[in-house]
């Protein structure tokens, strides 16, 4: 690593190639959804796993690419906004599955080179 941030073409290239053209029309259209329906411009965990269910694909997955990840306590889910949420995600990160975790760790770096839709 040249400790360079990662190229907007850089990271384009890797959406393509890390996420499967559902997981990524369901990423966009829950984003514009978002862009067109919510003052804050940001899905919902709702939204996500609306949008999840209707392209077929992974919701916990598709929540990560927002900043939400879940985990599962005494027989229930638990959601965390691991960007925005005042409760610490560490437990929500240590069990994500490697879709999630590689969603996620997609956000944060797009968010780290200030991409367009990045997390407030």
């Amino acid at each position: 690593m040249t400790g360079e941030p990662i190229s907007a073409e850089r990271m384009v290239g890797g959406y393509d190639v890390l996420f499967p053209p559902l997981v990524r029309a369901a990423h966009r259209a829950c984003l514009e959804h978002a862009r067109l329906t919510r003052e804050e411009a940001w899905p919902t965990i709702e939204s996500c796993l609306a949008f999840a269910t209707l392209y077929g694909v992974p919701g916990a997955e598709l929540a990560a690419f927002f900043g939400y990840l879940s985990y599962r306590e005494a027989g229930r889910t638990i959601w965390v906004d691991a960007l925005r949420g005042p409760i610490l995600s560490w437990t929500a990160r240590q069990q994500s599955t490697r879709k999630q975790a590689i969603a996620y760790g997609f956000l944060c770096a797009f968010t780290e080179t200030g991409g367009e839709g990045a997390a407030h």
